[in-house]
């Protein structure tokens, strides 16, 4: 295959998990989000633990596909330099390319640490020897955390909108 055929299935590969996770993100920050605030904690916690763990795995998948495949295009292309350089500042599609570039580093840093969060405090079970301190020990740390969470949420939805920017303004 030459070049350009691998360029082409790296933007189209590029260009679906860009959808995938902005629109994910929209969801979560429109639709779930509120939705989870206008239920009983307990439930909320339920729902949020099951939709939780389909939304960490689609989301970082597609982090990682627009990564390796954003990375590899402007490899291919001969940019890849250019994108940690001054010479980015002054070439409007570098510059474009360079926002995108950012978001997305932007959004694998909140990505990994909502994982970090999400694995290693809100969906971690209570041993059953745990008493009631444990417990509102727990509750506590749960609610301070989903409190951070929703406002990464929206860092999130900021970074993608910007990187969709990016990569819309890119094309021309």
């Amino acid at each position: 295959m030459t070049i350009g055929t691998w360029l082409h299935i790296l933007r189209v590969v590029h260009i679906y998990a860009a959808i995938v996770l902005v629109g994910e993100i929209i969801m979560n920050t429109t639709v779930l989000m509120p939705a989870l605030r206008r239920i009983p904690p307990a439930h909320s916690a339920v729902v949020s633990g099951k939709i939780g763990y389909g939304l960490m795995t689609e989301g970082g998948s597609a982090v990682v596909l627009l990564g390796v495949t954003g990375f590899v295009r402007a490899y291919l292309k001969g940019q890849l330099g250019y994108l940690f350089s001054r010479e980015v500042f002054g070439n409007p599609y570098l510059e474009w390319v360079a926002l995108m570039a950012v978001a997305w580093m932007g959004l694998a840093i909140t990505a990994t640490i909502s994982n970090i969060w999400y694995t290693g405090i809100l969906t971690q079970k209570m041993p059953y020897s745990a008493g009631l301190r444990d417990l509102e020990e727990r509750r506590a740390a749960q609610e301070r955390i989903s409190g951070w969470q929703d406002r990464l949420a929206y860092v999130n939805l900021t970074l993608s909108l910007l990187a969709a920017l990016g990569g819309a303004m890119a094309t021309f």
